[in-house]
């Protein structure tokens, strides 16, 4: 379990930066970000599924036409790196990826709601969930939140840390060679996912966490009320630094996976300069 001291040394270096991508390309009076993390086998996985793997299948010389000539295959789960998760993924009934309109997710207004400070100041970081009265409290700052919402807890510091990302600082095995892993970072409040959804109609709802739900949750609340309401997750977020208080719509960029719970996924933030 992190203490506030705990998290306030890990991260003391932590000031301006960029994760895995350039961090802002200039068009007029647009600027464009790259919210996502690249995919490679350092990238963070939720426990239980497939790490990411790339096979060279093919690399270096065509000796006999003297041609360089490179082909690789991979294999990976769908909830690993920045990822989407379809509705499908808690409600049997649910969106598949491929399912998902179009119009959700290409150039959709968006609004960013800071808890970095509460989740800092609470006495325990990994437990803090965004609530109801966070949500106001944007509100009233910088009015009405738009129809995708992204949570800043600020957990991306951690990033590319597996152990501290995901809290393992407490992981036991069994006789059976299995772990139990209890997962630490803070979330979304169930009351809170209720409010977006039936106050303001939001069509998804991303964080800079490994899941929408804190490490400690067991019920995953936010994640099945979210998906018996066909809105989609977006988890493992970078960069929202870059753009707190921008005025941004989002690119939300999934692989079109057929019957897919979840997908590895491009975001991109365009906003206003």
């Amino acid at each position: 379990m992190f203490s506030t001291r705990k998290l306030h040394i890990v991260l003391f270096a932590y000031t301006t930066f960029c994760i895995n991508t350039i961090c802002g390309v200039k068009v007029g009076n647009l600027e464009y970000f790259d919210l996502s993390y690249s995919m490679s086998e350092e990238t963070i996985f939720y426990p239980g599924q497939k790490e990411f793997k790339l096979f060279k299948d093919y690399f270096g010389w065509n000796t006999n036409y003297n041609y360089w000539y490179t082909a690789f295959s991979f294999c990976m789960g769908e909830h690993g790196g920045t990822h989407l998760d379809s509705p499908y993924h808690y409600y049997n009934s649910g969106l598949t990826v491929e399912q998902i309109p179009l119009k959700y997710l290409i150039d959709v207004k968006g609004s960013i709601i800071n808890i970095e400070d509460k989740v800092n100041n609470a006495s325990d970081p990994s437990a803090y969930l965004l609530t109801v009265t966070d949500i106001i409290n944007h509100e009233e700052k910088f009015g009405r939140i738009d129809e995708l919402v992204f949570v800043y807890t600020g957990w991306s510091k951690l990033w590319p840390n597996r152990l501290t990302y995901l809290g393992w600082d407490n992981q036991t095995t069994n006789e059976d060679g299995s772990v139990n892993v209890k997962l630490n970072f803070p979330g979304v409040s169930e009351d809170a996912a209720k409010w977006l959804f039936n106050e303001r109609q939001i069509l998804g709802i991303g964080i800079d966490t490994a899941s929408v739900d804190q490490g400690k949750s067991k019920t995953l609340s936010a994640h099945v009320f979210l998906a018996k309401n066909q809105v989609y997750v977006l988890e493992n977020v970078a960069n929202l630094h870059l753009i707190l208080n921008k005025s941004c719509s989002f690119f939300i960029l999934p692989m079109k996976i057929v019957g897919g719970s979840g997908s590895p996924t491009r975001i991109l933030a365009k906003c206003l300069v």
